[in-house]
């Protein structure tokens, strides 16, 4: 029985074998071409400047993230290898390790982050210069459209001018000036009637006396 199925497992299965083997050894030189020339086709292809930001702020991320979790670690450990070199010196040697372990992962981190912050900026001004080429181009093409005669939206916005301001006609009066009379004449009248009120008075006190 047993040879029975030796048999037929040596005559079923190790030919397919050798034939599945077979069409993997001509399959896979086909499959590498084909995934060399897919690399070569990206590698070759336009990149935009967003996606290469995008790209460098993943990088850059998981820079941060690993080494603020590696220097998190080390300083937890050198703090703990503290407290067991009190019996043993050998412990000393470990806090120096994780200690400088803890101060490169910490520059890298912060390196990493500052750089981050770097090309989120140039990505936003990247995006910000993208819409107003976007806006410009749609004005472009209104301008366009309505020059070749296309109709445009009736219910876009228009600016309101403003109304002209009222110019009022003034009105001209005739003045009533007031009499002009010189000085000197004024006080010469004046003098004269004092002059003749004295001379009469004068004269009625006389004629009392007299008589």
């Amino acid at each position: 029985m047993f040879l029975i199925i030796a048999g037929l497992w040596l005559w079923v299965f190790i030919p397919s074998w050798f034939k599945r083997s077979q069409e993997r050894q001509t399959a896979n030189p086909s499959a590498r071409q084909l995934r060399r020339e897919a690399r070569a086709a990206r590698a070759a292809a336009p990149r935009s400047a967003i996606s290469n930001l995008a790209e460098r702020n993943f990088r850059l991320s998981m820079t941060q993230k690993i080494f603020s979790t590696i220097s998190f670690f080390s300083l937890a450990t050198s703090i703990a290898s503290i407290f067991l070199a009190v019996s043993q010196i050998f412990y000393w040697i470990v806090t120096f390790i994780f200690s400088a372990i803890f101060v490169a992962s910490w520059v890298i981190a912060r390196t990493a982050k500052r750089k981050n912050l770097d090309v989120l900026a140039r990505a936003s001004k990247s995006r910000s210069n993208v819409f107003a080429s976007v806006a410009n181009s749609l004005r472009y093409e209104d301008a366009q459209s309505s020059i070749a005669g296309i109709p445009v939206d009736t219910r876009a916005w228009e600016p309101n001018h403003l109304p002209a301001p009222r110019q009022r006609i003034g009105e001209l009066e005739l003045p009533t000036l007031a009499e002009v009379v010189e000085i000197e004449e004024r006080v010469i009248k004046k003098s004269q009637a004092t002059l003749d009120s004295t001379a009469l008075d004068e004269i009625l006190r006389r004629r009392r006396a007299n008589g």
